[in-house]
């Protein structure tokens, strides 16, 4: 057979092994197993995870191969403050779930106490500039572009002197702001002064956040799952339905959901089974780094 030939098929076999290792890849990052067994980076799109932006389930790859006495999830529920009725609830689970309290709600400072003295961990639910905005609005005492550094470095300490309780801090909002390094360097410097820990809500795809924490040796994490809560109950359903298996298949999955009444019904629907599957509910904090 001519030597042209033989090129000719070896390049249409490369091209096929170029399309069946891209199809796994992109099974593998949509959650599902990889055909070939190999662990592949996740896949992000720029999906915020609070306050309007577009949520939805959305992975970020841990370890594989945990027993099922070392399963963790940690669940944050982010936006809490403003409902005490919502509070009370995830206060009644009696889980160690971590609460994501925003700054500028009426009863935050008396829930974040309330949950700290009930077990619960508390997160400052810190509001950053997103894309789109002003269409888009984080809320009140939001840190901005437009802020000099020295403003930026002000209001996190004021947003952390306010909650009684705080152990670390989550971003709300913030895909623009979560992608400037001179800015995220300010933030994670005053949390590392004060040594709590960060976890990078993945607002964008191109967040460094999480990077910047760990250059100047701040506890750091990113969040794995966001749960859909736009879609209504049954896409919020189906987001949870996804939880216990990639805990199964990763060992650990830190979980972001909205602070609604739905979601305190379906999580007392939820926990036990993960329970009887061998998972364990764990603050967040253990599953930083």
């Amino acid at each position: 057979m001519p030597a042209r030939v033989w090129q000719a098929l070896a390049g249409v076999i490369a091209l096929l092994l170029i399309a069946v290792v891209g199809l796994d890849q992109w099974q593998a990052r949509r959650g599902e197993p990889s055909l070939f067994r190999l662990s592949w980076p996740a896949q992000h799109s720029r999906e915020a995870p609070s306050g309007g932006e577009p949520r939805r389930l959305a992975v970020e790859p841990v370890t594989a191969g945990a027993t099922p006495a070392r399963l963790r999830v940690a669940i944050i529920l982010d936006e809490v403050g403003g409902r005490r009725d919502v509070f009370e609830a995830l206060r009644d689970l009696r889980r160690r779930l971590t609460l994501a309290v925003l700054p500028a709600s009426p009863l935050a400072p008396s829930i974040a106490r309330e949950a700290s003295r009930s077990g619960m961990e508390v997160l400052l639910n810190l509001p950053m500039e997103p894309y789109r905005y002003p269409e888009l609005d984080p809320g009140p005492g939001a840190l901005m572009m437009s802020m000099p550094h020295e403003e930026l470095r002000r209001l996190v300490v004021q947003h952390l002197d306010a909650l009684p309780g705080v152990v670390g801090v989550i971003n709300h909002m913030g895909s623009k702001l979560t992608e400037d390094r001179e800015r995220m360097r300010e933030v994670v410097r005053v949390l590392a002064a004060r040594r709590l820990f960060l976890v990078d809500a993945y607002a964008s795809n191109l967040s460094i956040a999480y990077d910047e924490a760990k250059v100047v040796g701040l506890r750091a994490a990113r969040r794995q799952i966001l749960i859909d809560s736009a879609g209504g109950e049954n896409a919020e359903r189906a987001s949870w339905n996804g939880v216990g298996e990639w805990a199964e298949r990763h060992g650990e999955a830190i979980v972001l959901a909205r602070g609604e009444p739905v979601t305190a019904r379906l999580l007392r629907e939820y926990i036990p089974r993960w329970e009887a599957r061998g998972l364990r509910l764990v603050p967040v904090s253990e599953l930083v780094r």
